[in-house]
Order: C-alpha cells, then structure tokens, then sequence
C-alpha cells in the first residue's frame, strides 16, 4: 500500500513540475527540431538499466557522484530513512542538517553504506 501512495505522490509532484507553455498570441510557431538533433538526444539516452542496490550502495561511490546525482540521491534516501523509521513528518528546515551530516558520515567512512549514513544523520539530527 505504501508502495502505490509513494508512486502516486511521485507522479503527481513530477506532474505539478511540468508546466504548459502556451504560444502568445499572433507569436510563430515554433518549429520542430531538425531530425539530427532529435538522433543525437535518442543516441546520447543508455539503453541498458543501471541497477543499484539500496542497502548495498556504498558512501565511496555515493561522494563520486556529480552534486546534481548527489542532491538526487540524498533525496532519495532520506525519504528512504525516514520510511524506514516510519516517520510521518519530515522537518523541511532540517533537510540541509540532515543531509550534511550524512555526507560528513560518508567521508569519516567511505566503505559504509549510503543507507547507513542517512540513518545516522536522521538519528544525528534529532530534529525529525
């Protein structure tokens, strides 16, 4: 069940994310893109999955990560950890904390796991 409410959450909020652009009016339209670019963008795309294990992901391959695929990672687990602590609320003001004490976790102790991190700044923090 929480399975379904997390999918539906996260379709709705990636939904409200995209906007519509409507054309002014008397504006040109624009045209499409030439074919070349739309084989370049289709070739640049991996086509094999890229499986990560949640609880095996290791603090090393988590601090090589660009910032941008960092960011999106510590969102992940700390929506994670606090699932796994079954917590109901989140503190928005603490995320930044949290998220700092985990990447400070990470580089005391980089053959641990991501999810170990995360869960020592929830517990860290305190401010749930």
């Amino acid at each position: 069940m929480r399975g379904k409410i997390a999918v539906s959450l996260l379709s709705s909020t990636l939904f409200s994310c995209v906007q519509a652009q409507t054309p002014e009016v008397g504006a040109p339209a624009t045209p499409p893109p030439p074919p070349a670019a739309a084989s370049a963008v289709s070739t640049a795309v991996p086509t094999g999955d890229r499986l990560i294990v949640i609880r095996r992901a290791t603090c090393d391959t988590f601090l090589s990560l660009t910032p941008e695929d960092r960011a999106a990672a510590s969102l992940f687990y700390m929506g994670y950890s606090a699932s796994r602590f079954r917590l109901k609320t989140v503190n928005a003001n603490n995320i930044p904390d949290i998220q700092t004490r985990a990447i400070n976790n990470c580089s005391a102790q980089p053959e641990r796991t991501v999810a170990w991190a995360f869960a020592r700044a929830y517990s860290q923090s305190r401010g749930w």
